[in-house]
């Protein structure tokens, strides 16, 4: 059985294919490798502090921070499969966590659906309020813990503070890379504040107003519904009217606190972007700035930088005036509001935009998080440099440099960065630190080449197809796939001749189906065929494995020989080429 930080990383993939639709057969074969995977013991899954355990063993690696807020979002504080679970069942599992939280938590629906073999532990219960559903909110310890940073009168409250895993029933939010971006849709006092004829505080109670649902908490809503009866009627209905074309930005922007004094100026620059007083409003936004950065207001810091962005992206590329605005935000991105925005990314109320704001900040941003993710003192701290670093598009040059860090997990950090960034000038350094003597940082690297996979990366997999250790060669498997990694194919197919791990073995065939070029699909068809009779026979689950690659090749070539494997003599070998040539059909009809 493969490593729990392996195991981990095939639960958290297939939790990520069941909510996509259209990804059946990723979804296949996922499932079908992690049933492989937990064929031999009982594994258990749980999220403590941010961080997922299997078996009581602390696992990182890709994409688990995603499951972590899944398992989050449902409430679920542990998983308990058993050996060799039934499939149907751990179906109906993954079909529930992908699924949006109903009425029903988990351990209710899958009881409902006869599961019986697996066992979903809910976490302790939270104190919430009535209307909030089972997990949402930021907990006050989490927003308390930095008095210093955000003063306690700018924080969110209720559904406002909800930033993990995938948003409730009653928000809004697109998720980003795993960092979800709630839209505040009901933002009652900033639309009562912004209405002309809203300075009635005596009426506020309901009385008059045509909506008919009594409001005790917050006099706000009715007041906008009781403004027609008013003189002040026809400026009512203008309100509204006014926002269309930046409606959806201004929402956005709303939910951001700005120093006092620069709303106004907002609010002119975005009526008039590319006006004569242009200069003066963005020098008073910079001042704004530099008193948010004294008063130790950070989020107001990122609400004026927020607020400068989103107009300059309506003002048009060709128009010399946006380089005031690129001047406006030089002056902002100084040492120090670099190191207040990185601060606001351990607050889940300002995280998103918070990676928005550092991006624009190019390489100096790129310098401050890679100083978080070396001295950062605790791992939900990495984890967030780490995140925001995905979304840099300037400055990763400096990622290189730090291949040569001395600090292991730096290394492993960087290196995985690298790979999803597919930067392909790092593979010279990449290529020395296959010599790594720790073996998590060999994984890292050998799955960055795999990921980049160009020429360049070919001569350092083949390296690393020959590391002593087995997870290693793993991680070169499950990260080739693709055109472009056609050049690997040949290396693949020699170190297919000389690996002994059979669970490596299964996973370079499947990267040859992945690959699909010719000298693959003819590898797979060598692979699928039983050999002699008595001596030199094939494992099954290896002419299985050849199987799938075919479907997944899906040439002529490969579809020509799941044909006639579909009256191979080994039962399972038949009933897997028929299933994969009636689905290959399927896909031709459509």
């Amino acid at each position: 059985m493969s490593t729990h930080e392996t195991l981990a990383a095939r639960f958290a993939r297939c939790v990520t294919l069941f909510r996509e639709p259209g990804a059946r057969e990723d979804q296949k074969a996922e499932f079908r490798a992690l049933l492989g995977l937990l064929q031999d013991a009982a594994v258990s899954l749980r999220a403590a502090g941010g961080r997922l355990e299997i078996n009581g063993i602390p696992c990182e690696g890709e994409g688990l921070t995603g499951l972590v807020q899944r398992l989050d979002l449902h409430g679920i504080g542990e998983i308990a499969l058993p050996a060799a679970p039934p499939p149907p069942q751990l179906f109906q599992l993954f079909r529930a966590l992908a699924d949006q939280p109903g009425t029903d938590d988990i351990p209710s629906r899958l009881a409902a659906a006869g599961v019986d073999r697996l066992r979903v532990t809910l976490a302790s219960p939270e104190t919430s309020e009535a209307p909030p559903p089972p997990r949402p909110v930021a907990s006050s310890e989490d927003v308390e813990s930095r008095e210093p940073i955000i003063p306690r009168a700018s924080r969110p409250t209720g559904t406002e503070g909800i930033l993990r895993g995938e948003p409730w029933r009653d928000t809004k939010s697109v998720p980003i890379d795993g960092v979800p971006l709630v839209s505040h849709d009901p933002p009652p006092p900033p639309a009562a504040d912004a209405l002309p004829g809203t300075s009635r505080p005596a009426r506020a109670t309901p009385g008059p107003p045509p909506t008919p649902p009594t409001p005790p908490p917050r006099p706000q809503p009715p007041i906008p519904a009781a403004a027609p009866p008013d003189p002040p009627a026809p400026p009512a209905p203008a309100a509204p009217a006014a926002p269309p074309p930046s409606a959806p930005r201004a929402a956005a922007a709303g939910s951001l606190p700005l120093p006092a004094g620069a709303p106004d100026v907002v609010a002119q620059l975005t009526r008039d972007p590319t006006g004569p007083a242009v200069g003066d409003l963005l020098a008073a936004l910079v001042h704004h700035v530099e008193l948010a950065l004294k008063q130790r207001r950070p989020d107001q810091l990122l609400g004026v930088i927020s607020a400068i962005v989103r107009v300059e992206e309506s003002v048009p590329e060709a128009s010399g005036m946006r380089r005031q605005y690129a001047i406006a935000l030089r002056r902002v991105y100084t040492k120090s509001a670099l190191d207040a925005l990185v601060r606001l990314l351990s607050e889940p109320k300002y995280r998103a935009d918070a990676v928005v704001a550092l991006r624009r900040g190019g390489a100096g941003a790129v310098e401050v998080l890679m100083d978080l993710l070396v001295a950062a003192p605790t791992m939900d701290e990495r984890r967030s440099a780490f995140d925001a670093l995905r979304h840099m598009t300037e400055g990763t040059d400096q990622l290189v440099h730090a291949l040569e860090h001395r600090e292991w997990f730096v290394v492993r950090n960087v290196a995985e960065l690298i790979g999803e960034l597919g930067i392909e000038a790092a593979v010279p350094a990449l290529a020395r630190r296959l010599d790594h003597e720790d073996e998590r940082v060999r994984k890292a690297v050998a799955l960055a080449l795999a990921k980049i996979g160009t020429r360049a990366a070919v001569e350092p997999l083949r390296r690393a197809l020959h590391d002593p250790s087995a997870e290693v060669r793993m991680q070169v498997a499950l990260g080739i796939g693709g055109q472009k990694s056609a050049a690997l194919a040949m290396p693949l197919v020699v170190a297919m001749d000389e690996e002994k791990d059979e669970t490596v073995l299964r996973e370079l065939i499947l990267a040859l189906g992945r690959i699909g070029s010719p000298d693959a699909v003819q590898a797979l068809i060598k692979c699928s065929q039983p050999a002699g009779r008595i001596f030199g026979r094939k494992s099954a689950s290896l002419r299985l494995a050849a199987v799938e690659g075919l479907r997944l090749a899906a040439t002529p070539a490969a579809r020509g020989t799941l044909d006639g494997l579909a009256d191979d003599g080994d039962k399972q070998v038949r009933a897997a080429a028929r299933a994969a040539v009636s689905e290959l059909g399927r896909k031709r009809r459509r």
